[in-house]
């Protein structure tokens, strides 16, 4: 028998963490397992394909290589923490539209569900900022679980997960 995959997209707010630590309980109880999804999103004006010389490196690398190694960097305390809970985790990285790169990402992994994060945002900031997590519920072809987060810069969580898992990762 198949385990379930269950997607988890995910940003590096600080509700990240609560979506994370919510997705990892309820995966490692149902013994699924587990796709942590990231968009990477170009600057404006920057194509995949632009050179760069990050700072302390020795060559240019294209700008979407050093973003996706970044990505995939800072999701590392995240898979920590699904490790933690018991829980096979890969990672897939998508780029573009968020919206369109998630569904995407949840038909090409054949995931049974996604655990997402919303705000919960009102009036004019969600007319400007648009709902990731609308759009999704009402296109996925799954059930998708929101997980109410708070605004990122109240959520302590973050960081410390972020310093634990990096400490015990290089130690």
């Amino acid at each position: 028998m198949q385990k379930d995959t269950i997607l988890v997209p995910v940003d590096f707010t600080g509700c990240a963490y609560e979506v994370v630590a919510s997705a990892a309980d309820l995966a490692g109880r149902l013994g699924s397992d587990v796709v942590l999804l990231y968009v990477v999103k170009l600057p404006a004006g920057l194509s995949p394909d632009t050179m760069i010389h990050p700072h302390g490196s020795e060559g240019a690398v294209k700008a979407v290589e050093y973003l996706d190694d970044d990505a995939r960097q800072h999701l590392e305390p995240f898979v920590q923490i699904f490790k933690d809970a018991g829980c096979a985790v890969s990672i897939a990285l998508e780029h573009g539209d968020v919206t369109e790169a998630i569904l995407n990402a949840c038909t090409r992994v054949g995931s049974s569900m996604i655990i997402m994060g919303t705000h919960g945002r009102k009036g004019l900031r969600r007319l400007v900022e648009g709902s990731v997590a609308e759009s999704v519920i009402r296109r996925a072809n799954c059930p998708v679980l929101t997980v109410r987060t708070l605004e990122p810069e109240s959520h302590p969580g973050l960081s410390e997960a972020q310093q634990q898992a990096l400490s015990e990762s290089s130690g």
